[in-house]
């Protein structure tokens, strides 16, 4: 090292300054090109999350799952008789069903990270990112809720997504997407994604420094300064120095039915934490309807055939695969699932199943739809319950496209 820098010196000794300077800017140049490849090489590396394809790749991914699974197990039986390989299909394709839960109380967990791809100039998830990471979390969540709907050719359309940012999530941070049902009426099922972070071990609100940002603004400006815009996370969480919402009354002008809800639901679920202490970053709340063709579904037929239903009187077992619901044997028959004996004939079809979706269901009289006897009781109570607040934030949205 020590005569490698001697011999550099000696090489360098008898030059002026202007001609050392003229030396170091050729040599700069000629390794520049190699600075520019490997600068743009590991610019293109670290955008990998958002080169094309990989948003479908991501979005379709559960689908290639579960369809890699029914394959192993096809496979797995593909030396058992037809009636036997026949009959565990429709078992393995029955698991998918969440049979005998509360809608309620399903929660699909999906978890990512903050890229550098997908965050600001303020080193922070970009808002413009939320919904584009949403769109996965939201169709894994159809997956998980509906399997059965989809087999007969369902889809599901996204009517709108309405985001409340809390906090912001700093680049590179790992983060959770929660989505769960909050309620549903005869056409629109209003799911809700809370985008969560897990507080570090250890790190309390004593000896917090203020953030650089708010330190900043405290100091009086310049008048000679240039404009420096900066956006940042309004923060909805009434703590430390962030801007809570507003109360209710007061002498402000009374809030629209979409702040009024957005403020409603925040508030039940910033009054329900974690229960594991995760803190809540951004709601989101999405509108998405059953359809098959042009035809809409009602959410409660959907979920009722998926083995959704209300909790068993108390006293009795809790609902399963081994002690399904009364509403299931009539669900087999629709689905072609009821096989008593290994010899017994499959019952029904799929298009039976979709022909029932697609309208069979209005030949059912009112008081015998069994769907809705299904999701009673406290399912009902809660569906009443969250309603309120998603058609204020509908109806908020609606008024605003009248002015």
């Amino acid at each position: 090292m020590a005569v490698g820098l001697a011999v550099v010196l000696r090489r360098f000794a008898g030059l002026s300054a202007t001609d050392l300077v003229r030396v170091l800017s050729a040599r700069s140049l000629q390794y520049a090109p190699k600075v520019v490849k490997y600068f743009v090489l590991l610019l293109f590396l670290i955008q990998v999350r958002s080169w094309p394809l990989v948003w479908h790749w991501v979005v379709w991914r559960p689908v290639f799952a579960i369809r890699g699974r029914y394959l192993v197990h096809r496979l797995s039986n593909i030396f058992s008789s037809a009636q036997v390989r026949r009959q565990k299909n429709l078992e393995w394709l029955e698991g998918l069903s969440k049979v005998g839960s509360n809608p309620f109380d399903l929660q699909v967990t999906y978890r990512t990270w903050a890229g550098p791809d997908d965050c600001d100039f303020n080193m922070h998830l970009s808002n413009s990112s939320y919904p584009k990471r949403l769109d996965a979390a939201r169709f894994t969540f159809a997956l998980e809720f509906c399997p059965t709907f989809f087999r007969v050719g369902g889809w599901m359309g996204l009517g709108a997504t309405h985001f409340t940012f809390l906090r912001e999530i700093p680049m590179f941070s790992h983060y959770e997407m929660r989505t769960s049902v909050m309620s549903w009426d005869n056409k629109w099922i209003y799911a809700v994604t809370r985008f969560v972070t897990k507080p570090k071990k250890g790190k309390g609100k004593k000896g917090k420094h203020a953030p650089a940002e708010s330190v900043a603004s405290a100091l009086p400006p310049s008048a000679e300064a240039a404009p420096n815009p900066s956006l940042h996370t309004a923060n909805g969480v009434a703590e430390g120095t962030s801007t809570p919402y507003p109360p209710a009354s007061g002498t402000n002008s009374p809030p629209t039915g979409a702040s009024e809800g957005a403020r409603a639901l925040a508030a039940q679920l910033m009054e329900r934490p974690e229960p594991d202490g995760a803190l809540i970053n951004c709601l989101a709340v999405s509108e998405v309807c059953c359809k098959i063709g042009r035809i809409t579904v009602p959410p409660a037929l959907v979920f009722a055939i998926d083995g959704f239903c209300a909790d068993p009187p108390q006293g009795m077992q809790a609902y399963s695969r081994t002690n399904p619901p009364p509403h299931w044997e009539t669900v087999r028959q629709l689905r072609g699932d009821a096989h008593a004996t290994l010899g017994s004939p499959i019952k029904g079809s799929l298009k039976g199943l979709r022909d029932f979706y697609t309208g069979g269901w209005r030949d059912v009289p009112e008081g015998q739809r069994w769907w809705e006897t299904a999701l009673g009781a406290e399912v009902e109570e809660r569906r009443l319950r969250g309603l309120p607040c998603m058609q204020a934030l509908r109806k908020g949205i609606e008024e605003a496209r009248t002015i």
